[in-house]
């Protein structure tokens, strides 16, 4: 397995909504998580998170997810 952290949305209920930022620079989204796979700390991504709340707005956390290895990224 391979960890990344990952920037997600949840709704007000606390469920993901399948969203993850997707760049950094000018704070897009994606519903591919394997494109979302870019921190490998967790400060660093508490931080975007941060920009992702005022850019976007909503609740957005840093989240780490876990990646098979024997399963190439999409």
């Amino acid at each position: 397995m391979t960890y990344s952290w990952l920037v997600e949305n949840f709704n007000p209920e606390g469920q993901s909504t399948g969203l993850y930022m997707a760049c950094q620079v000018n704070m897009t989204v994606t519903a591919d998580v394997n494109a979302a796979r870019k921190f490998r700390r967790q400060i660093t991504a508490e931080f975007r998170a941060l920009d992702m709340r005022e850019a976007r707005r909503g609740d957005w956390r840093a989240v780490e997810h876990g990646f098979d290895d024997s399963e190439p990224p999409n």
